[in-house]
């Protein structure tokens, strides 16, 4: 019950944001969806990575106060975890709760720049998506201009030849009009990037915008086809 009531809590600041969750939505989220449904995947789960490089002037901020700050923000409790590496510091909250594994980050490299990270897995389907894209970038934007990536992970019940796995992801790219800028066919794996013009923002990839990436390839452990559907790259291992 407690755990329920804590994972209830990271979302309920999502009351006064719902205007921004529809924001979300109508951005990147409903092409996003639209081209997982193309895929005919069964939904699995969801990846949310959202990050903020600070400004020069709070560049300075203690790492430990930003995550505490970050765990107020977010109701996302638990112990401070130092770690110290070459050329970067870094302080971290993570929690483990109800079939959601959230982790706050505060690191600072050996250049000065800091970052502030806020990655969200859901393991329960699409449960939870659309608060939890709603609140990272709603938290995140107090910070700085927001970088945010997000994958729909889903699977298909037969192992699909190389020729199956790129008809899936042509049917995605037709769903929202996306044209192919980059591909990588091996056996283990088929993944194509693409940019889509129902998607407002890209990334860069060698040179070309790219907004969407459809990544398929045989899951021994799940014995089942993992369908990832990413913006603007899938960040998730496949």
């Amino acid at each position: 019950m407690r755990n329920g009531i804590r994972n209830a809590l990271w979302i309920a600041g999502i009351g006064f944001v719902l205007w921004m969750g529809a924001s979300v939505r109508a951005a990147a989220l409903s092409p996003v969806m639209t081209a997982f449904q193309a895929t005919k995947a069964h939904p699995q789960g969801f990846s949310i990575n959202g990050w903020v490089e600070l400004p020069k002037s709070q560049s300075q901020q203690n790492l430990v106060d930003i995550v505490r700050r970050l765990s107020e923000q977010t109701h996302i409790r638990g112990a401070v975890q130092l770690e110290q590496g070459t050329g970067y510091q870094k302080a971290s909250i993570k929690q483990h709760i109800a079939g959601f594994s959230s982790e706050l980050i505060a690191e600072r490299l050996a250049s000065g720049a800091t970052y502030v990270v806020v990655d969200r897995v859901g393991s329960q389907g699409f449960e939870g998506l659309n608060e939890s894209l709603a609140l990272v970038r709603h938290v995140l934007s107090s910070y700085g201009p927001l970088h945010l990536a997000f994958t729909l992970q889903g699977t298909l019940p037969e192992n699909l030849s190389e020729a199956q796995e790129n008809q899936v992801i042509n049917q995605a790219f037709q769903a929202i009009g996306a044209k192919k800028v980059n591909g990588i066919e091996t056996p283990q794996y088929v993944s194509v990037a693409g940019d889509s013009g129902f998607i407002a923002q890209h990334d860069n990839l060698q040179g070309h915008p790219v907004n969407i990436q459809v990544a398929l390839n045989y899951n021994t452990y799940l014995h089942a086809e993992q369908v990832d559907v990413g913006t603007p790259l899938v960040t998730v291992t496949y």
